[in-house]
């Protein structure tokens, strides 16, 4: 647990804990895995997380890219008790092993009921979501760059125009790149979690993540230049707390 909590951390997560038992059993275990003080509320009934999540949900806070966005709220239980918060939450983790209740209001299972599986699931929801990003970025640039030779913008100045059945082989040639993207997405390895909840990823994830996070830093800079509002449409994924 206490590494689950450190990877957590390290994503960026606000961990908090949020347990109907008494004070004293609740900041001993707290303190025992790495949670703070502060993010613990023990004695609390089924009703009370809900509206611990509410108050969570509420809040602003900074994202990955140093913006102010909603938070967005994970819980993480298994009992008939968590089954109003897992339904209330953003993102709703259950454990196999649970109630049925709790797996069935949950949006994730946890099937093998390891705690790592949740920093897993969130890693791979990350990855998932800067595919979707790299997935648009490369057809609106591929377009942008197509569009103006098959509209004959060279014409006037070569007299030469692109074959429409080669144009149309740049159309195709956009969808499938783009579905093949996607489909690199199978090669996924889960990373691996050390003790002080440092993640090892492996294969060509991490270089990817970096290549992505590089080019939207930049797009996104870029934007702000002109606009210092404080837009969220492109942080909906980003998982800004979690209760425990």
């Amino acid at each position: 647990a206490r590494s689950t909590i450190a990877a957590l951390k390290n994503l960026g997560v606000d961990v908090w804990m949020c347990t109907g038992d008494h004070e004293l059993t609740a900041h001993a275990v707290a303190r025992k895995i790495g949670i703070d003080k502060d993010n613990v509320c023990s004695s609390v009934s089924p009703e009370g997380k809900a509206d611990l999540i509410r108050r969570l949900q509420k809040r602003r806070v900074k994202g990955r890219h140093g913006r102010l966005v909603e938070n967005r709220v994970a819980f993480v239980g298994d009992g008939i008790n968590d089954a109003v918060a897992l339904a209330r939450s953003d993102v709703g983790i259950a454990i196999g092993a649970g109630t049925e209740v709790a797996v069935e209001a949950a949006d994730i299972v946890l099937v093998r009921s390891q705690l790592h599986d949740v920093v897993v699931s969130l890693h791979l929801s990350r990855i998932v979501f800067d595919r979707i990003r790299l997935n648009f970025v490369w057809a609106m640039a591929y377009n942008l760059f197509a569009i103006p030779f098959a509209a004959g913008f060279l014409y006037p100045f070569t007299d030469w125009t692109l074959p429409p059945a080669f144009a149309g082989l740049m159309m195709a040639f956009s969808s499938v790149s783009v579905v093949m993207s996607s489909l690199l997405l199978r090669t996924y390895v889960k990373p691996t979690i050390n003790d002080d909840g440092t993640m090892e990823e492996r294969g060509c994830t991490r270089c990817t993540s970096c290549l992505i996070d590089r080019c939207y830093s930049c797009m996104f800079n870029m934007r702000m230049r002109g606009n210092t509002g404080d837009d969220n449409d492109d942080e909906s994924l980003e998982m800004i707390a979690a209760i425990v």
